[in-house]
Order: C-alpha cells, then sequence, then structure tokens
C-alpha cells in the first residue's frame, strides 16, 4: 500500500449544545447584531445573513462561481488591525465564512461585518487548506457503496451502514449498529493522486468491532474509489 499520512481531525462544536447554551428566557429580549459582542455565539438569523452577504460577494463569486457551493463554517471572530492591541474593537461583530466550491477545487474565507452589512475582506484558499465535512463524508462513502469490491467485502449489510455523529447517542442499540467514520489522508509520493486530491479513508465498524477489510480510500477530487488489501495480510 501506498504510503500516505492520516491527518489528524478534532471534533466540530456541537451545534446543539451551542443552541442550549444560549437559549433565553421568554421575557428576555433578543440582542441585535449591534448590541452584541465581537465573540458572542451567533443567532441563526446571524449566520444567514453572514452567509448571504458572503455568497453575494462580487470576489467570492468569481472565484467559487454561483452553484455547488458548500458553506463549511460560519464563526465569529477579532480581526486585529495594526500592531497595538488597542485595535481591537471587542464590539465590533464580524463573522468568518468559510465556502468550498467542489467542481472547482477552491474555496474562500470570506470576512463578513454584520454591523456594515458588507464583506471586509476575501482570501482564497486551496483545496487543501479547506477542512473536510460530513458532506465529504457522505459523498465518499456514496461512492464507495457504488463500488463492487466494497459491496462484494462489506456483503447484503452494506446498505445499513451509516454516518457516525460526532457525538453518537450512548445507547444499547449504538453499540449494534454499523457505522462508517472517514479520516482525510495526504499521500508523500508524488505519483499518488492523493498527493494533490482530496482523499479520504473510510473506516467500517459493526458494533463496537472496526473491519480490518475493505481498506477504502475514495479520490473526491476524481471521484474515484480504491480498494487496497490490508498490510495484516
Amino acid at each position: 500500500m501506498t504510503k500516505r499520512i492520516l491527518i489528524e481531525v478534532t471534533a466540530a462544536v456541537c451545534l446543539g449544545l451551542v443552541a442550549a447554551g444560549n437559549a433565553q428566557q421568554p421575557e428576555q429580549r433578543q440582542l441585535s447584531s449591534s448590541e452584541r459582542a465581537a465573540l458572542d455565539p451567533l443567532t441563526p438569523e446571524e449566520e444567514a445573513a453572514a452567509v448571504r452577504i458572503a455568497r453575494a460577494d462580487g470576489r467570492v463569486k468569481e472565484a467559487l462561481a454561483a452553484e455547488n457551493v458548500r458553506v463549511i463554517s460560519v464563526i465569529p471572530v477579532l480581526i486585529k488591525r495594526g500592531e497595538s492591541q488597542e485595535k481591537l474593537d471587542l464590539h465590533q461583530r464580524e463573522i468568518e465564512v468559510t465556502l468550498f466550491q467542489p467542481q472547482k477545487e477552491v474555496g474562500a474565507r470570506v470576512v463578513v461585518n454584520l454591523r456594515q452589512n458588507n464583506v471586509a475582506s476575501v482570501q482564497r484558499l486551496s483545496s487543501a487548506q479547506v477542512p473536510f465535512t460530513d458532506d465529504d463524508l457522505k459523498e465518499a462513502f456514496q461512492l464507495a457503496l457504488h463500488d463492487t469490491q466494497v459491496q462484494r467485502a462489506l456483503g447484503p449489510a452494506a446498505q445499513s451502514f451509516r454516518i457516525e455523529s460526532a457525538r453518537p447517542p450512548i445507547t444499547a442499540a449504538a453499540v449494534t449498529e454499523n457505522v462508517v467514520s472517514g479520516l482525510p489522508i495526504r499521500s508523500n509520493d508524488a505519483k499518488d493522486p492523493c498527493s494533490k486530491h482530496r482523499c479520504l479513508q473510510l473506516f467500517f465498524r459493526r458494533g463496537t468491532d472496526y473491519l480490518t477489510e475493505p481498506v477504502v480510500i475514495v479520490d473526491l477530487s476524481a471521484n474515484h474509489v480504491m480498494v487496497e488489501r490490508s498490510q495484516s495480510r
């Protein structure tokens, strides 16, 4: 098997916990963007507005095109301007929106100023700079399910596998489920497509046991599935 490097992935922030932690009592008034501090968690309205403003920017449209653009992340940020910490405006509501166009394999980091309702900056990102998301895992899994070698290895249970969530429920049923997870990989061999393309290695688990086979690597850039022999053989 071509030597590849697994890229460690940290879990994303649980949106459900964030929403619960910021739930307000009915008698409390919802603060507007102009009243919220710089790093206060985003409201659904703020997140939607930031994404809309980012997508509408001419520079973003030129870089990514208008269709099939994925939203990777939307987070409040503090932008330091100049060398002095005094330049930090703790009440400026600026949101970093990361977008990705899979077909063109290009992304953009867009800083949106919600108070001014405009885009403060746009930074073009290479494919390697864009984090993987659950959408990538779902796409890789669907490609793998159509591969005859994967189907043969998983057998009749192939269709019963589901995408593993970041926080799976701790139930008796959970430990008997068939789930699939993935890790981004990058090859150090220039001849390997995964040295340049976006690739995920899939891991299949039945209950508490991970399968040693099939060893499945999905090249999302080329929509290609590679099934390799287990190193244990």
